[in-house]
């Protein structure tokens, strides 16, 4: 697999192989990847993920069995599955790609006991991207515009859905974010 999108900016981040594109999404199979993980309960999806961020910067940052400082990766991937009802909490799993020397054996064990280390499978998913600064609001909208262009909830998983940013906050201009469904 050897695409990587140029929306990394030379972090390293997931390989992927394009095996569709239409004018609204992307029909994506990615490598097995390695992935530094927290989990968060919450009903606001920007402070789950704020929370999350922080676990998991304090992780790379050397909060690890290593004392290791480990390099910052694209994108900040958040796994939504909704609560049950409006006044659930549901829960975001929000994780870091670890580097491309940690893939093969994994990063350096968390000290702090909300962070794990997590393999994602090789996996389809069909991907929609976007620009600007994504707000939950805008997260859900895409989500929606992604659900209608495919036409088809039988062919992706409908019980959960991801999220992924690609900038450091204080990148204004060029922003880059995806909403995924993980296909069946």
């Amino acid at each position: 697999m050897a695409d990587i999108p140029s929306s990394c900016k030379r972090l390293d981040c997931p390989k992927f192989k394009v095996l569709r594109k239409t004018g609204e999404y992307e029909v994506r199979e990615y490598e097995e990847s390695r992935w530094a993980s927290t989990d968060v309960y919450d009903m606001d999806c920007s402070r789950a993920r704020s929370i999350g961020f922080k676990h998991l910067f304090n992780y790379i940052s050397g909060d690890n069995a290593a004392n290791a400082k480990i390099p910052m990766t694209a994108p900040v991937l958040t796994t939504i599955i909704p609560g049950e009802g409006p006044a659930c909490e549901s829960n975001f799993t929000v994780s870091f790609y670890q580097p491309f020397n940690m893939q093969e054996n994994g990063g350096p064990a968390p000290s702090d006991a909300n962070i794990y280390l997590s393999v994602l499978p090789n996996v389809t998913m069909y991907v929609r991207s976007f620009p600007g600064y994504a707000s939950e609001e805008e997260y859900l909208n895409q989500a929606g515009q992604l659900a209608a262009a495919i036409n088809n909830p039988d062919i992706y998983d409908t019980d959960l859905y991801y999220t992924a940013g690609y900038d450091s906050p204080y990148k204004f201009l060029n922003r880059h974010n995806e909403v995924l469904f993980q296909a069946k």
